[in-house]
């Protein structure tokens, strides 16, 4: 019994030895070279952590519970090779070998007709490469690209007008050669445009064709099925142009096509014509008092009687269309609140459902008189096409100036302002309301500055005081100026360092200053200089510092002297007195 646990131990022991010995794995990669974004296999990796590095830097980590095979994406790298290394696990390195960066572009969208915009991006190029120029079809079209540090660049360009079929797209650069990147395709497919999309009938449109097949012929335009031109011949480029005249018509959309003798009408996507009766304005947008044009397509020939309305008020009447049922009439944009207004027409025989509207964009407006003044000056502001009956708010560099300001029921308002006090230059002036208008106009600050101040006392070299201080008075002539002035006074020590400043005073408005005790100058030399400022921050600058002597003797010599004196008188007096009595 014994014997045989034993021997059911010892096999227990071989069964565990044997199944922990680990696998002998030989990593690998493959491919070992392609262009940005290829997908790279790891192969023969053990269960386990795992972290792949493309130049040192991890692009890859992760867990492979049983062993087997991981990929990666190239990521954005130069062209050339780069080191791929492999842990596994984490911290034990079983593979570093060169992965070969090739050029590669692309294009998107890879198909298109004439005149779209493509993007064609390069990877794969040398580092910060230089000179890179993009060709179509052999021509270049971008030049002086230059590629970032990992060789990645893009360039757009507008598809020229091109035959249909394929077309080659490559690159170089001043160390990529043409023959190292394989070329892109961009496919061409026919189509045509028209202008204009809309009118009335009679209304002469072009139809334009791209993308046909080069030196094309029999290419005929067709209209609701029926040939409207025809014997028409493409260039070498697949390019053609035709113009005629809408035909008859009932009012709605109506088909225009195009086919020739290698081009199908199914290969060419149809446009549309709209017919109808309708009113079209230039500009678009403007402010009120401007001038606007208003043309009508659609009407009946020689048709009269016309009325145009804004916003179905009669703004013009008595018009009377042409042969072909155009007409053209101009007015003023009169006073409207701002935004979308309705420009509308009708006659006895054409009512205004049946005519195609048109929308004014009345913008909001202000003006400011004067443009340009001093602090204090009064400033009128006038605004148009703001909303109707709109407290408005006015602000002078972002603080309100302006309050209880209302717009009327056509969104006109006048308001008035003192020009605050402000540095001298451009400032905005802001006017809103809350139906969403807002607008500036530009106040200018007048620049000049203050007269330089007349010195009035002390003149330099003055002495002011006996002793050992002295409370000084200042003064200097007034200055006048439209923006208000103030006087700022330095006292300093020293007479070309006012760094040195012993007293300083500023937003003085008399021409003079007197010290008080608690400020007396104390004996010795001193410079003051003084200068004006106006409400606009204009400066006068700095008079020539001025010498002011402060004192002339100490106090104690003072009464030395004084005591020096009052012996001499006194001895002198007795000296008098003796002296009279002697005779």
């Amino acid at each position: 019994m014994k014997i045989k646990v034993s021997a059911l131990a010892l096999c227990l022991i071989l069964f565990i030895t044997f199944c922990s010995v680990p696998a002998v794995w030989a990593a690998s990669m493959t491919p070992s070279a392609g262009v940005v974004g290829t997908t790279v296999t790891i192969s023969a990796l053990d269960s386990g952590t795992y972290s792949i590095r493309w130049d040192g830097v991890e692009v890859k980590q992760g867990t492979l519970p049983g062993g087997g095979s991981v990929t990666f994406t190239v990521p954005d790298a130069c062209g050339g090779d780069h080191t791929v290394t492999v842990e596994n696990p984490l911290g034990t390195q079983v593979l570093s070998v060169p992965f070969s960066v090739l050029p590669s572009i692309g294009v998107d969208p890879d198909s298109g007709v004439s005149g779209d915009s493509i993007t064609v991006a390069g990877k794969g190029f040398a580092a910060n490469e230089g000179s890179i120029k993009v060709s179509y079809d052999d021509t270049d079209m971008k030049t002086g690209i230059t590629a970032n540090d990992k060789g990645v660049w893009s360039a757009t360009f507008s598809i020229p007008s091109s035959a249909k079929g394929s077309h080659t797209v490559d690159a170089s650069g001043s160390t990529t050669k043409a023959g190292d990147v394989p070329d892109a395709t961009l496919t061409i497919s026919p189509k045509i445009t028209l202008s204009p999309v809309s009118g009335g009938v009679g209304t002469s449109i072009t139809v334009s064709g791209n993308g046909f097949g080069e030196d094309e012929g029999g290419i005929r335009v067709t209209y609701d099925g029926n040939d409207a031109k025809t014997g028409i011949t493409a260039d070498s480029k697949g390019a053609w142009s035709v113009s005629f005249a809408v035909p008859s018509s009932v009012k709605g959309v109506h088909t225009i096509d195009a086919l020739g003798a290698s081009t199908e009408a199914g290969d060419v996507p149809d446009v549309t014509f709209f017919v109808s009766s309708a009113v079209r304005i230039k500009p678009e947008s403007g402010y009120v008092g401007d001038s606007l044009t208003i043309e009508g397509c659609g009407f009946g020939s020689n048709e009269g009687g016309i009325t145009v309305t804004l916003d179905g008020s009669v703004a013009k009447s008595n018009i009377t269309a042409n042969s072909e049922g155009c007409w053209t009439t101009s007015m003023a944009i009169p006073a409207s609140t701002g935004g979308n207004h309705s420009i509308d027409a009708y006659s006895t025989s054409t009512t205004a459902t049946d005519v195609a509207d048109a929308k004014l964009n009345v913008l909001s407006k202000m003006v400011i008189e004067p443009a340009e003044g001093y602090v204090g000056c009064d400033i009128v502001i006038t605004g148009t096409g703001f909303g109707a009956d709109k407290e408005l708010t006015i602000k002078y560099d972002d603080v309100a100036v302006a309050t209880d300001v209302f717009s009327d029921d056509k969104g006109n308002f006048q308001a008035s302002l003192e020009a605050p006090k402000s540095p001298g230059g451009k400032h905005n002036i802001v006017a809103s309301d809350a139906s969403g208008a807002l607008v500036s106009d530009v106040f200018t600050m007048e620049t000049t500055p203050p007269s330089l101040p007349e010195v009035v006392s002390p003149k330099d070299g003055n002495r002011v005081g006996f002793l050992d201080r002295a409370a000084p008075t200042f003064k200097w002539a007034d200055v006048s100026d439209p923006s208000g002035v103030y006087y700022s006074l330095q006292v300093s020590s020293e007479k070309d360092d006012f760094t040195n400043t012993v007293f300083s005073k500023e937003n003085l408005t008399e021409p003079e200053y007197k010290f008080t005790e608690d400020e007396a100058l104390v004996r010795g030399k001193y410079y003051w200089r003084i200068k004006a400022v106006d409400g606009a921050d204009n400066d006068s600058g700095w008079t020539t510092p001025i010498l002011v002597k402060i004192g002339l003797m100490p106090l104690w010599a003072f009464i030395i002297i004084a005591v020096v004196a009052i012996a001499f008188i006194t001895r002198l007096y007795f000296f008098v007195k003796n002296a009279k009595r002697g005779r």
